[in-house]
């Protein structure tokens, strides 16, 4: 564990600017006491006291932030979150309040629903000097575009505005922002109501895994109107989880995934940094530069080998390989 104790240190101190004299706090569960306990022993490596709370596994799927958690965070006033804990659906809602909560402290927060010890162990060892890099050489692409156009070989065409909207990226994570741990993927909020097309998911959805059969999702003045797959279950259980409230079914997030360690292996936490991927997102994203979707959720839908058509026409992306970077 030491050796990759300190080769987290060293991802952490790159994302996050984790320093001696800090405080932070791992909220975890059973499912996640591994990867809790290799974080620590990586943090106390830098000289950060560490402090942990379990969550109450008899009470979950939790709807809400536990009053003695709530308490403990008011106490301590940490410097550095991290959410470490098995990805339950039907926890969305409550690991959207958690960040949140946890954010206006301005404190950096590493956000890992679904975490497993393998993505300690891989992604977040991966060079995060040159990922940075390469994000903000793509930045600098992207500025001034005023729509992009997403396309795949299995059918996916979709088009939306990003005008005036700024990406971001959990390559860093600032004081008062949340950004996934394994961090690798650069994103920003669409502009509401302006997406348009079809989306053909042949990779995976979030808490649901990899899909077994194509999801086509119809997509009018951004909203969701259309689901179909051969794998009926798969449309009931989605259909179901965008219908939490009116704005789960609006587009949220345009996600570009960057991590060349990253593997596609059903978790999305980890899926959704893969290199030559893309996302849309559906549900909440005011924790986005101009985000304005207040969902309580957020689900997360990928697709391989795509590309990415600027509005002058430009290609970003062609399929899956990015041009010019």
């Amino acid at each position: 564990m030491d050796e990759t104790a300190y080769k987290l240190r060293g991802s952490l101190k790159e994302i996050m600017d984790i320093r001696a004299g800090q405080k932070a706090l791992i909220v975890h569960d059973e499912h996640a006491k591994g990867v809790c306990k290799l974080t620590k022993k990586a943090l106390e490596l830098e000289g950060v006291k560490v402090y942990t709370y379990k969550l109450p596994e008899e009470k979950r799927p939790l709807k809400d932030t536990p009053a003695d958690l709530r308490e403990l965070m008011e106490r301590l006033k940490p410097d550095l979150f991290f959410n470490q804990l098995q990805g339950i659906a039907e926890e969305t809602p409550f690991r959207i309040a958690l960040h949140h909560e946890e954010s206006r402290f301005g404190a950096k927060v590493g956000h890992s629903p679904g975490v497993e010890m393998r993505m300690f162990e891989h992604p977040m060892t991966a060079d995060f000097k040159e990922m940075k890099k390469k994000a903000e050489a793509l930045k600098r692409k992207l500025i001034g575009v005023k729509s992009v156009r997403l396309t795949t070989r299995a059918g996916t065409d979709v088009s939306f505005s990003i005008e005036g909207r700024d990406f971001a990226d959990d390559i860093t994570i600032g004081p008062g922002h949340m950004g996934n741990l394994p961090a690798g993927e650069m994103w920003c909020a669409p502009v509401e109501e302006s997406m348009n097309g079809t989306i053909v998911v042949d990779g995976s959805i979030g808490d649901l895994g990899q899909v077994r059969e194509p999801l086509v999702i119809r997509v009018k003045d951004g909203f969701i109107v259309g689901l179909e797959s051969r794998d009926k279950a798969l449309v009931k259980r989605v259909q179901e989880l965008i219908s939490v409230d009116r704005e789960a079914s609006l587009a949220g997030e345009f996600g570009i995934g960057l991590n060349p360690k990253a593997m596609l292996t059903g978790n999305l936490l980890e899926d959704e940094k893969v290199g030559g991927t893309l996302h849309i997102a559906f549900g909440a994203n005011e924790d986005m530069p101009g985000g304005r979707n207040k969902s309580r959720t957020h689900r997360d839908f990928l697709f391989k080998a795509p590309s990415i058509i600027a509005d002058g026409g430009e290609i970003i992306m062609k399929d899956g390989e990015f041009q010019g970077l």
